[in-house]
């Protein structure tokens, strides 16, 4: 499914590569001494921002899976929260021209854990998406970090509706999670997703890109 949906989301980019001609390709291979292509994961629980980070990190319209909610459903722990995703997002980004990523966002609800089965591979980063503003934000990361357990050294918690003045505070709050599965603190980040250059400076971060690059 996945292989599939990035096959169509591609066409563009593998276009613009085909026009490049082959020594300058193989050129930019050795410049840079990287895998040209990665995907990001954009996972969480639901209303965490993956759809919205998606959307706003994207360079081209991305695909989406939200359907309409009933206000208020407990089922979504948010009250203004008025659709929720129910396959996987596919969305595109160019951080430099020689890398591509697909941006690949799962949905919260438990019933949809296959859908982040591709994690494990190589060239796969982890953006986990949690809120400072949700009581439940140490019980959140204890529950979804395992999720991704082998992948620890691959993963970015970017926290939403957090100061950047505030995150040394979730920080510690995660203290006992962060030591258990060895993440460091500093790659627990405040994020806004609905701000691309937000969502572009810890994608960068959990590619190991320079910001200046991007």
């Amino acid at each position: 499914m996945i292989g599939e949906a990035l096959g169509i989301l591609g066409l563009g980019l593998a276009h613009a590569d085909a026009a490049v001609p082959e020594p300058v390709r193989r050129a930019r291979w050795r410049r840079v001494h990287l895998p040209t292509r990665y995907q990001v994961i954009f996972a969480g629980p639901v209303g965490a921002g993956k759809t919205t980070a998606v959307r706003a990190l994207s360079d081209v319209p991305p695909v989406d899976t939200d359907v309409p909610i009933s206000a208020g459903s407990a089922e979504y722990g948010d009250g203004e929260k008025t659709t929720t995703t129910v396959g996987l997002d596919y969305g595109a980004w160019r951080p430099t021209p020689e890398i591509s990523v697909a941006l690949i966002g799962t949905p919260g609800q438990d019933r949809f854990a296959p859908a982040r089965r591709n994690a494990s591979l190589p060239a796969t980063r982890i953006l986990l998406w949690l809120r400072a503003d949700r009581a439940s934000l140490a019980a959140d990361a204890a529950e979804w970090i395992p999720k991704f357990r082998g992948s620890e050294d691959r993963l970015v918690i970017a926290v939403s509706h957090c100061a950047d003045d505030a995150v040394d505070g979730v920080r510690r709050a995660l203290t006992e999670t962060l030591l258990r599965h060895g993440i460091p603190a500093a790659r627990v980040l405040a994020a806004d997703a609905r701000d691309r250059e937000s969502v572009m400076r810890v994608a960068c971060i959990a590619l190991d890109i320079p910001e200046r690059e991007s």
